[in-house]
């Protein structure tokens, strides 16, 4: 293999496996929740899938067949006596089996149908926590720093450096509590760059044994619904926290970001636009970029995804865990069970929605990621003929 190849191999091909095996973690995080709930109450799950499209790899293991298929940009539990669209053969759809979910009391079929999102929660909390324990241990102690630094970025063009130490922002100095800085991370560095879209801002760093230095940071900005946030391209770091601090740290950031995503979500609906959201396409390329940068920020990034999947999987949409609670829920107050021809449809006009959806913002990506380059070369083209 000559250098060229390896080189393409390292910076191109290898993080985007890795963006690709983590998008397929959540997949399989979020089905196994659906999973153990049903294995807890005893539903039978004839299929357990990670991935849509032709099939890799299966294995029968006991009264479930586990299969991995080329497409890592879904999944799903089978599960007896639940009809979905997308959900496997459905052949165990209409059970009434005592081991099928129609079966089971509400509350045990509210645990299946959320154990995926509370799973997606747990991984994200876990991740979290992970990082605060391992923190930072190049950067100065007891300081905020620069975790990673997206390319072209107005943090890389101000000639910020991964590893610098945040002392101060705009002459606020920041806190050397383990415990307090997690949450100025949130509510001092976040906000400060949100509220000064295209504006500089002055950071206090601190550069390996160097003497504290002002840096000058003009930032850029993102639309949020009718809104311009500022953004600075780079993920900061507390430094490395005591075992039990961690913990803390990462309930606490665990629910800024539970919120942020809420309130960006309910910003899309209010404002009837999609500026703030971001395709598949744009996932992985993000996820690949991340995955550049080293572990840390890759399982910063996969948490975030994570929290947002749980969110979207809340959504009252029939195609969604949300909207399969909405039915039983339902059902479980008027006492009978909704007709299946209503569910289907239901289901179907969803399923169609979040398709197009998709499709949408796979094109938009496309344009916005791969857009000059296609111009460039229909450009070339054009003049061929000119």
């Amino acid at each position: 293999m000559e250098i060229s190849q390896i080189t393409l191999f390292i910076n191109k091909i290898l993080p985007l496996a890795f963006s690709l095996i983590g998008f397929g973690l959540l997949i399989a995080v979020h089905e196994f929740g659906h999973f153990i709930f049903c294995k807890i109450f005893n539903i039978h799950t004839p299929t357990f899938s990670i991935g849509f499209g032709p099939e890799l790899y299966q294995r029968q293991i006991g009264k479930t067949r586990f299969r991995i298929a080329a497409i890592p940009l879904g999944g799903y539990v089978e599960i007896a006596g639940l009809a979905e669209v997308g959900q496997g053969e459905q052949q165990h759809a209409q059970d009434t089996s005592t081991n099928a979910f129609n079966q089971k009391p509400y509350w045990q079929k509210a645990f299946v149908l959320l154990g995926g999102i509370l799973f997606n929660i747990i991984f994200a909390y876990l991740a979290f926590c992970l990082i605060f324990m391992v923190g930072n241990n190049r950067a100065p102690k007891h300081n905020v720093s620069i975790m990673s630094i997206v390319q072209n970025s107005p943090a890389e063009r101000a000639g910020l450096q991964k590893n610098d130490a945040i002392l101060a922002i705009n002459n606020q100095t920041l806190s050397t509590d383990p415990v307090q800085l997690s949450k100025e991370i949130n509510s001092v560095i976040l906000k400060e760059i949100q509220a000064h879209p295209n504006t500089p801002i002055t950071l206090l760093i601190k550069r390996n044994k160097q003497e504290p230095q002002p840096l000058t940071v003009t930032l850029g900005s993102r639309q949020e619904g009718e809104h311009e946030i500022g953004m600075i391209g780079a993920a900061f770091s507390a430094p490395q926290r005591p075992f039990l601090y961690a913990f803390k740290a990462g309930l606490d950031y665990t629910k800024t970001i539970l919120t942020l995503i809420a309130q960006s979500l309910a910003n899309l609906f209010k404002n009837r636009n999609l500026d703030g959201a971001g395709g598949p396409i744009m996932i992985l390329s993000q996820g690949a970029s991340t995955a550049k940068q080293g572990f840390i920020p890759l399982l910063h990034f996969l948490g975030l995804i994570s929290l947002s999947l749980a969110i979207m999987n809340l959504l009252p949409i029939g195609a969604l865990d949300g909207g399969q609670l909405l039915f039983v829920t339902i059902e479980f107050i008027i006492r009978r069970q909704v007709p299946e021809i209503v569910k289907l449809s239901i289901n179907l006009v969803s399923w169609f929605f979040l398709i197009g959806l998709m499709l949408y913002l796979t094109f938009r990506d496309i344009n916005t990621i791969f857009g000059n380059t296609i111009k460039s070369m229909m450009q070339s083209i054009i003049n061929l003929f000119k």
